[in-house]
């Protein structure tokens, strides 16, 4: 009997053995698959070579695979910030549109009883004391500019990419058109700057004519996040843009609600179209990025990726919280995509694709 129980006693110990060795094993293998990933650089030949195709072609002469193929390999290309790149480009903006004084509506910059020309059109509204009352005094950007800033599209690609406790390192984020603050793993928490499209707002929210329940909440998930809105930009956006800021006021929330200036929409929209964007309208995301460039020592962008394949040629839904497609024609965001794509390479900002748990780019 004692040596049945003996022998018994070995064959759980050998088994348990067996098992820890298997699994250490299993383990070891992982991580250095893992590690393999993350060092798995291409050559710098190699990485030279796709700066160069990127740099000097225009995106229509790249077929779509091809392009993404670039995408691909450029992850696994070490990425350096070139203060004397995004230097020379913040000059040129800050030439042109200044963010850090005109990106919003003040007080400072639009004084009481001016006539104010809408964007897109030659209509004027007169600034009287009601809407003169709802600006801030002065600029909040006048001060000395942010260290590092996070630019988060709504991009499908955020999907499984576990950027989330990256962005919330940053010391700025932007987010765009009112997200819902879903899968935090991938798209992080925190958000200091919060841009809304009064069309979104006509769409989901009855044009806040009705309840504002639904809208309040959302606007909670930001936390004191500022809200900027294109009140001056259609005709028709105004008034909707005016009943974000009451509502806000309304339900004493901490946000600050402010308005895009129209003159900095315009004179950006020049600059751009001047570099050789064909588009009939900016979208938002190159405007905050633009503003980002100038306001910032430092940009990452993440969820930015406008195809219908990832760039393994896995098909991905247009943003990371439903499949709706933009409106054609309006914007042109494969062209501006492979503007941040070359800015990328020339190390104006950092272009995240992908998981943030990768080595590479």
């Amino acid at each position: 009997m004692w040596r049945r129980w003996s022998l018994s006693v070995l064959m759980l110990l050998g088994l348990v053995g067996l098992y820890i060795n298997l699994y250490s094993r299993i383990e070891v293998h992982e991580r250095n698959d893992r590690n393999s990933v993350q060092v798995n650089f291409l050559s710098p030949a190699k990485c030279t070579a796709i700066r160069e195709i990127i740099l000097k072609k225009k995106l229509k002469s790249i077929k779509p695979n091809i392009f993404r193929k670039y995408m691909n390999d450029l992850q696994r290309c070490p990425w350096t910030h070139r203060k004397s790149e995004q230097d020379l480009l913040k000059l040129k903006l800050r030439s042109c549109c200044n963010a850090s004084r005109m990106l919003i509506v003040s007080q400072q910059n639009t004084p009481l009883d001016q006539s104010l020309q809408f964007e897109t059109s030659s209509k004027n509204v007169m600034i009287n004391k009601n809407i003169f009352q709802m600006f801030p005094l002065t600029s909040p950007f006048t001060s000395k500019p942010f260290d590092t800033c996070a630019v988060v599209g709504n991009g499908g690609i955020l999907q499984n990419s576990s950027c989330g406790r990256e962005i919330d390192q940053m010391d700025f984020v932007f987010r765009f058109n009112l997200p819902p603050m879903t899968i935090v793993d991938d798209i992080g928490t925190k958000s200091d700057f919060v841009s809304a499209n009064p069309s979104i707002l006509n769409n989901r929210f009855e044009k806040l004519l009705e309840r504002r329940k639904s809208f309040i909440e959302l606007v909670k998930s930001y936390g004191s996040a500022m809200i900027i809105l294109p009140a001056f930009s259609f005709v028709g956006n105004m008034h909707v843009s005016f009943r974000v800021l009451h509502s806000v006021q309304d339900f004493d929330l901490p946000n600050k609600i402010v308005f895009f200036h129209p003159e900095y929409l315009k004179n950006l929209s020049i600059y751009w179209k001047e570099q050789g964007l064909k588009v009939r309208r900016l979208s938002s995301g190159l405007m905050l990025v633009s503003a980002a460039i100038e306001l910032c020592e430092k940009v990452t962008l993440y969820g930015f990726w406008p195809f219908p394949q990832d760039p393994d040629g896995h098909t991905i839904s247009h943003h990371y919280y439903d499949n709706k497609m933009p409106k054609p024609g309006f914007h042109s965001m494969p062209e501006e995509f492979y503007f941040y794509t070359q800015m990328h390479l020339k190390g104006v900002l950092h272009l995240k694709v992908g998981q943030c748990t990768l080595g590479g780019s």
